[in-house]
């Protein structure tokens, strides 16, 4: 990821939002007694929550989701991400450079285009792509190579909750896995919690760790919490007319991220948290 400029914005600071602060201290006094029910909660009512949740988001189109057999709980899309690197290691798995992460890990990491995708590896692909505030611009060629060349795809949608008009099909035959979190729509990177789906069922890390009942449960009660209380595009729908008025008068290029803005020749991503919580306050 191109670094983001520390004077415009932190990601992901949108968890100051007034609402997410209101729902974050409720849930901690227990406020008539509505937080106790959530100590019931299970894995599968979770999971079922945030599917139901993310199919009615109005503002992306997700199909093909019912077609995963396999769906666990993670700690946030890095648990996801940490899970591939385990099983292929870091220098058998795939990526455009969409994510730093890796190049934290390994500075030798190498990233790949369209041309140098090699057969066989793995590739992890973020969707949105955060450089380019959408899609990647290459996503269907790169799909259409990933089925042409037996390349498993794995999607990091981390970003997808906060965005708007992107349309994902999922029954692309390449596609085999997907993580979503809610760290960025509910500014829940404080206790981070997601859902990992995997088109055949594998016996790895995440899935004994969920059968064992080892991901955090208060983690589970407070993501099931704001599900039930906001819709998932809550911030796009709050902050997306402010986005854009805050893009024109920075001279930035909007993408389709709300916490994102862009340079125009894409040299630059920038945080625009900090600029949308301060037009809010005034």
């Amino acid at each position: 990821m191109t670094n983001i400029s520390e004077d415009r914005g932190s990601v992901p600071p949108l968890s100051n939002d007034k609402k997410l602060l209101e729902l974050r201290i409720n849930f901690f006094k227990n406020l008539e007694n509505k937080t106790m029910k959530y100590m019931l909660s299970s894995y599968e009512q979770f999971i079922s929550a945030f599917e139901k949740s993310l199919i009615e988001n109005k503002s992306i189109e997700i199909t093909g989701l019912e077609s995963f057999k396999q769906k666990d709980v993670i700690v946030g899309c890095n648990h996801f991400i940490d899970e591939m690197i385990m099983t292929h290691g870091l220098d058998n798995l795939q990526h455009f450079g969409g994510y730093n992460y890796y190049k934290k890990l390994d500075s030798k990491s190498k990233v790949v285009t369209l041309d140098t995708l090699q057969g066989g590896k793995p590739l992890i692909l973020e969707c949105p792509f955060p450089k380019f505030g959408g899609l990647h611009p290459d996503q269907d060629q790169i799909l259409k190579k990933c089925n042409e060349l037996n390349i498993d795809v794995y999607l990091d949608c981390a970003w997808l909750p906060v965005s708007w008009d992107i349309k994902i099909d999922l029954n692309e035959p390449c596609i085999k896995g997907v993580a979503v979190s809610l760290s960025k729509c509910f500014g829940l990177h404080w206790s981070r919690i997601g859902v990992r789906w995997l088109k055949e069922e594998k016996q790895d890390s995440i899935w004994l760790q969920n059968q064992h009942n080892m991901i955090s449960f208060p983690s589970v009660m407070l993501g099931k919490y704001y599900l039930d209380r906001l819709p998932m595009n809550y911030l796009i729908e709050k902050y997306r007319e402010k986005y854009y008025d805050l893009c024109k008068s920075l001279d930035h290029k909007p993408g389709n991220v709300v916490m994102l803005s862009h340079a125009h020749d894409n040299s630059m991503i920038y945080g625009t948290a900090k600029d949308l919580l301060n037009h809010e306050k005034g």
